[in-house]
């Protein structure tokens, strides 16, 4: 709400009250009364767009208050507003332009300093907006807000020792305030400190006992601490009184996946629909949901990360026994490999607008379809095969060779605590009888050479443009060793004995305290037994390498 400067006139400060007392089509015609017979009436024109705006009468609201804007020029809640009304419009450049002009005209103005950075991060200049909010800062060098919304960005950025540092200032700043301990929970587990986390968590707990999101996030970290049934009591306690709360629904359904109890987690797993991640997939057709489907042509579409995408392929198949004409919808680089999938009459890279079809359904929520549990996942690997390349990748060897990944996507948002270092794998490469082979991609694939690893075969990553071309190239090893990434879903889907290095909080697929895997019978699961910890999955893996390849002398690519 804007208010004029001094103070307000009575037929201005009768028409504030209106709207702070929620009548506001009557706010809006006396803003309108005043502003015919004082056009310079600031609060006015500043208030009759917002009201408009709550009125759902929102091109109107913003034009109102761009013509406020061009009367009352110095104004600087009219600015603000008319900021506020060009992001929820999406025309972050317009946003930040009058963000700007309320801090030239009120530097201390702590909703525009905010606002403002936001809007630079929607514009992806994350260097500006970090350096927006160091600038705020020294204004406003006690504010919680800033420091948390600092940290938030630097999180998002995956620089998460800063925004530890940001998170901890906050914090500090408003002890019993509980979304800045939920933020500061969250970089802490994604940094593997479990118990600190906890403990950060179970405070916020004494300050908002009610707390929905507090509750669910400490669902979160116990179940993050294999401590599952702690973490169902979390959740079941948000969902007796909060029975949508989409954080507690996907929480419970990864609790009782990780937990084996896969027909209770697909219940709850159909929420992540929710999500605007997935509300944001760009496809129509009427959902599928298991009924007849012979005669129908049906859309799959892959979501989530390249790995989730080859792991739930395998239902493709299923659905076409069903009678139904079957099509893909997946990422680029899996387009390829996938178009040699059983019972798939055809594969559309998700750069290409989605076709037209009866049916349409999500590839994870075909295994609640057909009733999956870990007794009854579909036993068709290898479903996936590879296409013949014009040449070898490798040259031939007598070696026993190995196939490394150290590092997943740089963008996931557990990819500190997943990704290990390639150091960690010196003891490997230097086993006698051994050819280790990089199959890393990414930013990270060149570390190889910068290290000095003698032993090691790299610049394979050139030639993997795609997941197709590298399962040529895994055909072409005895062996995968990878963090958990896609890489290992794909070995594991075209049948390449794999070993998977697991954190010690797994996601949900790899359940807890088993080696194996029902989803691929030529995976074997090397866990962490403490957060962070690579130094005991390497010796064991070691261990089990040396037994491996005692008697194979030879290794594929034999002529």
């Amino acid at each position: 709400m804007s208010h004029a400067r001094g103070e307000p006139a009575p037929d201005v400060r009768r028409a504030i009250e209106l709207h702070v007392d929620g009548k506001l089509d009557a706010a809006a015609d006396a803003y309108r009364a005043i502003l015919r017979h004082r056009p310079d009436e600031g609060a006015c024109w500043s208030n009759l767009g917002v009201a408009l705006r709550a009125l759902g009468r929102k091109a109107e609201g913003l034009d109102v208050l761009r013509r406020g804007v061009r009367a009352c020029p110095d104004f600087a809640d009219l600015h603000y507003n008319l900021g506020n009304a060009l992001s929820d419009a999406g025309d972050w450049q317009g946003a930040l332009d009058r963000y700007r002009a309320v801090l030239e005209r009120e530097p201390r103005h702590l909703k525009a300093a905010l606002s403002c950075g936001t809007a630079l991060a929607k514009l992806e200049r994350y260097e500006a907006a970090l350096d927006h909010y160091r600038a705020a800062l020294r204004v406003h060098p006690d504010n919680a807000k800033l420091y948390n919304a600092l940290g938030r960005l630097l999180w998002d950025r995956q620089r998460l020792d800063p925004a530890l540092v940001a998170f901890h200032r906050a914090v500090a700043i408003e002890p019993t305030a509980p979304v800045y301990r939920l933020d500061l929970s969250g970089v802490l587990s994604a940094l593997g400190d479990y118990a600190e986390s906890e403990r950060h968590l179970r405070t916020a707990v004494e300050h908002a006992p009610d707390s929905a999101d507090v509750l669910a996030a400490l669902g979160n970290n116990l179940a993050g601490q294999g401590r599952l049934e702690e973490a169902l009591k979390s959740f079941e306690a948000v969902l007796a009184v909060e029975s949508a709360h989409l954080g507690a629904r996907l929480g419970r359904a990864r609790a009782n996946l990780l937990a084996g109890r896969y027909i209770e987690g697909w219940r709850d797993f159909g929420w992540r629909r929710r999500h605007h991640t997935w509300q944001s997939l760009n496809v129509e057709g009427r959902p599928w949901n298991g009924e007849d489907i012979r005669g129908q042509s049906i859309l799959l579409v892959g979501e989530q990360g390249l790995g989730d995408v080859i792991q739930f392929a395998r239902y493709a198949p299923l659905v076409a026994r069903r009678g139904a004409d079957v099509s893909l919808y997946v990422p680029v680089p899996l387009a390829r490999l996938l178009r040699r999938l059983d019972g798939v009459a055809q594969v559309i890279p998700g750069d290409r607008p989605a076709p037209a079809t009866d049916r349409v359904c999500l590839l994870l929520d075909l295994p609640g379809i057909f009733g999956t549990a870990p007794d009854s996942i579909p036993d068709t690997c290898p479903y996936l095969h590879t296409v013949s390349p014009r040449r070898p990748f490798l040259p031939p060897t007598r070696q026993f060779r190995v196939g490394i990944v150290w590092a997943g996507n740089p963008a996931h948002d557990r990819d500190r605590e997943r990704s290990c270092r390639l150091e960690d794998f010196a003891p490997l490469i230097a086993l006698p009888g051994t050819e280790f082979v990089s199959f890393q991609v990414g930013p990270r694939a060149t570390e190889h050479a910068a290290g000095g690893f003698r032993g090691l075969v790299g610049g394979l990553d050139s030639a993997l443009g795609d997941f197709a071309a590298t399962a040529g190239a895994l055909a072409e090893i005895d062996l995968l060793i990878t963090v958990d990434t896609a890489i290992a879903h794909l070995a594991g889907a075209l049948g390449v004995p794999v070993w998977n290095l697991l954190t010690f909080a797994p996601d949900w697929r790899w359940l807890l305290g088993r080696s194996d895997t029902p989803w691929y019978p030529t995976m074997r699961l090397f866990r962490q037994l403490e957060p962070g910890d690579w130094g005991s999955v390497f010796r064991n893996v070691r261990g089990a390498l040396v037994a491996e390849i005692k008697g194979k002398s030879v290794g594929v690519g034999k002529p």
